[in-house]
């Protein structure tokens, strides 16, 4: 006959087995799942920045989309043709600007290849008052198609809602053209722009 107390240890031996093995899966499970930086209501252009004067867009296969404000303060478009701009479309475009939310900051870079940042898919130039510039890089979108892979200014890399980065590249093929905007026929002469990003998307000539 077992006694009492020999019953009792087995039964402590046992809860403790079973405690350690609970805390052990635990750690694990916890140790696999990367901890994001929060970035709650986070939003990568500021008020700071200043003003929105030009917006320029180009795709990876060259396509590309400029509209800037006149002195007036009016929108006008050069890319990819002059024409009169939908102000209201316009406007929609810098508020979006504006309502790029960061989603995550990635603390340890993947490689550029993996998140298509290598030959991003489109390159979003952004000119403000005073001068003050900012590119981003816009790369795939995430496995779990929260926002896309964009890389800012050439240094950190974040993940930035779809949505806002969609109604931006949908630029490319959707300028903010008026309604009662034509096409210039192509006899007529072309006027040209020179645009104010030139010495970004230009290299220099090796001597």
């Amino acid at each position: 006959m077992i006694k009492r107390s020999t019953w009792f240890i087995f039964v402590i031996l046992v809860l403790a087995v079973t405690g350690y093995l609970l805390i052990r899966r635990r750690i694990s499970t916890t140790a696999g799942v990367a901890t994001p930086t929060p970035t709650s209501n986070t939003y990568l252009i500021t008020p700071a920045d200043g003003r929105l004067e030009t917006l320029r867009i180009v795709d990876n296969n060259h396509h590309e989309t400029q509209i800037q404000r006149s002195s007036a303060g009016l929108w006008e478009i050069s890319l990819p043709r002059i024409g009169t701009v939908d102000q209201s479309l316009a406007a929609a475009a810098e508020t979006q600007v504006g309502a790029l939310k960061v989603v995550t900051t990635l603390n340890a870079s993947p490689a550029l290849k993996d998140i298509g940042l290598d030959f991003p898919s489109y390159t979003l130039m952004l000119i403000f008052t005073g001068g003050k510039q900012h590119i981003l890089e816009i790369g795939t979108s995430t496995p779990t198609a929260s926002g896309f892979y964009v890389r800012f200014d050439g240094g950190l890399i974040y993940i930035i809602s779809q949505d806002g980065i969609t109604a931006l590249v949908n630029l490319v093929t959707s300028p903010p053209y008026a309604a009662t905007d034509t096409l210039v026929p192509s006899s007529s002469p072309t006027n040209t722009y020179t645009p104010a990003f030139t010495i970004l998307l230009t290299p220099t000539p090796t001597p």
